[in-house]
């Protein structure tokens, strides 16, 4: 096999950006026969490498799908801090640039270095939308999909399509989403589909104007694929999705099942397709140290990466590439109660317990206060002693410990104190160790898979990905397509006037989002613009920008094609 290293050279791109590319074969002849047609990007979030070994133990000391291409390190830090958050560390697997913490798609307004010597970043472009990959593949005229178990609008999905300084404006990115959509979308998050009827505004009829189903239940989803349905969103939980280790098959698929549709529904798509997979909640399990929670959902995202890898040897114009965006909650083999007696243990000893578990510790919780009725410590202390016996087979725990835990629950109830509290005590009975609830800044693994061996190998920075799948598969030059797509408002329109209204918003947006603004034009044409939606009028007559407009709190983004609204129509989309 043919390895590819990774070297660091600036791209041109008007002089704005500058980027990372790959040095080696260059593959940006679209369609050839030789040529990559799909890629597939797979994000276990907030995995770490210790999870590999532990999941193997827990396979029977199998390999996993994964083990047979892992081929390096992808260093994780953002722009602002050597510890990433998802949202800039998917940021930078999405569009080439690191970017700073909470920021998604967006280019940063601050490095770590504040002379700007090491990670400089052009403070000129600050706020800027990030052309994705996703993006770029759609404007090459590709089926794009993603596969979640958390909610949509959350930070790496919003990743991969959305623009804003504030990860947690979940309104604005999934507004953005809605009216931006990529074909096939598959995991949680129909509350903000569900719940956006105001004043007249449909998200469904969004979605159906763009030509896609809307569903809420997997098999209903899955039989619509079958009968030859390629654009769909299945949206199967109101926020995110169970954990796989409590997760009812009945109710919800699992990560494997929802990516082997998508494999289905998007690869019937002549020019290739790109599909964004995330075990979400790999991550969500390790911030509270939940070891079956994070664990499972880790070998669940495993199947998905098997038939992940199944799908490309079989159509051999796929390229496939896993990574985690960064480590979550500091993993280890091992904890203080083997300090002496680590080389004495057995598997059985440090692996029997966590194979034989039936719940997440969050569940477990949840389960204790499943009518939020008040209970005594005595009360929650008996039931801790059944359930813990019940999930997770432990007969010998302290009587001080459980009382200590009671007083915790009764206090906090199902909270996020009361999961980690009991985190913290299934964790003392183990073998396994933690150091944080919080991220974590080593390097993590990279996986991937080349129909023609031109994998990249060693140690990567993550905002050396993008680029490398943009010259495998053709996507072009982020760079300038985001200068393209995303030039400020100001820019496109350099002699209007504008008035920016605010009141009442169409759709559940940031309190702090105008409701539109209004450009009067040099020919004494008056043109409205909705921000976060492609939704236009012109003299009072609809229009449908040939973008979006982005507004991110920070500025007015939209594609330079807008300039010509008013004159020849530029308003056909893609």
């Amino acid at each position: 096999m043919k390895r590819i290293a990774f070297a660091l050279f600036p791209l041109l791109a008007a002089g704005l950006f500058s980027g990372n590319v790959l040095a080696g074969t260059r593959h940006d002849k679209e369609t050839d026969e030789n040529g990559i047609r799909n890629v597939i990007v797979m994000i276990p979030d907030g995995c770490c490498t210790e999870l590999l070994a532990l999941g193997r133990w827990l396979n029977g000391g199998l390999p996993l799908a994964l083990d047979k291409h892992v081929r390096g390190l992808v260093r994780t830090y953002c722009s602002d801090s050597p510890i990433g958050d998802s949202a800039p560390t998917g940021s930078a697997y999405a569009t080439g640039h690191r970017s700073q913490d909470g920021f998604v798609a967006t280019y940063p307004a601050m490095s770590m270095d504040k002379e700007g010597r090491r990670f400089p970043t052009d403070s000129a472009e600050a706020y800027r939308p990030m052309f994705t990959l996703l993006e770029a593949a759609r404007v090459q005229g590709k089926a794009t999909g993603m596969v979640v178990t958390c909610h949509f609008p959350h930070a790496t999905p919003a990743d991969f399509l959305a623009h804003t300084p504030k990860r947690n404006q979940y309104a604005r990115i999934a507004k953005q989403m809605i009216h931006h959509p990529c074909d096939l979308l598959l995991g949680g998050g129909a509350y903000w589909v569900d719940s956006s009827m105001k004043n007249g505004y449909c998200a469904r009829k969004e979605l159906e104007r763009h030509g896609i189903s809307y569903f809420k239940d997997f098999k209903a989803t899955a039989d619509a694929v079958e009968k030859g349905l390629t654009k769909a969103w299945g949206l199967f939980a109101p926020k995110e999705m169970d954990y796989e280790i409590d997760r009812d098959p009945e109710q919800q698929p699992s990560l494997e099942d929802m990516t082997r549709l998508a494999l289905k529904a998007l690869s019937r798509q002549e020019n290739g397709f790109f599909l964004m997979v995330e075990g979400s909640k790999v991550d969500w399990g390790a911030h509270d140290n939940d070891l079956p929670a994070a664990l499972f959902d880790f070998l669940a995202f495993d199947k998905a990466v098997a038939a992940a890898m199944e799908f490309a040897r079989k159509d051999g114009h796929t390229l496939v590439m896993v990574m985690p965006d960064h480590q979550t909650g500091g993993l280890s083999i091992g904890n203080r109660r083997l300090d002496s007696g680590y080389a004495t243990a057995g598997a059985a000893q440090l692996f029997d317990g966590l194979r034989n578990s039936k719940a997440s510790y969050e569940k477990t919780v949840k389960d204790l206060f499943n009518d939020n009725e008040e209970l005594s410590i005595a009360r929650i202390t008996g039931s801790l002693k059944r359930i813990v016996k019940e999930n997770f087979g432990i007969e010998d725990m302290e009587e001080k410990d459980l009382a200590r835990l009671a007083r915790t629950l009764q206090e906090n109830k199902s909270g996020r104190k009361s999961v980690r509290a009991f985190a913290e005590m299934m964790n003392r009975h183990s073998y396994m160790g933690w150091t944080t609830f919080g991220h974590n800044g080593g390097d993590v693994f990279l996986a991937a898979y080349h129909p023609m061996g031109e994998e990249p190998s060693g140690v990567v920075d993550n905002e050396q990905i993008a680029p490398y799948i943009c010259r495998q598969a053709g996507l072009g030059n982020l760079d300038s397509l985001s200068l393209t797509y995303y030039a400020p408002l100001k820019q496109v329109f350099p002699d209007a006037g504008c008035r920016i209204v605010y009141g009442k918003n169409l759709f559940a947006t940031e309190a702090d989002d105008p409701r539109f603004i209004e450009l009067e034009l040099k020919d004494g044409k008056k043109l409205k613009i909705y921000p976060n939606t492609d939704h236009a009028e012109l003299d009072k007559k609809k229009k449908t920008l040939p973008g979006i407009c982005i507004y991110n709190g920070k500025g007015f983004y939209l594609p330079a094609a807008c300039a010509g609204i008013s004159g020849q129509d530029t308003t056909k989309r893609k």
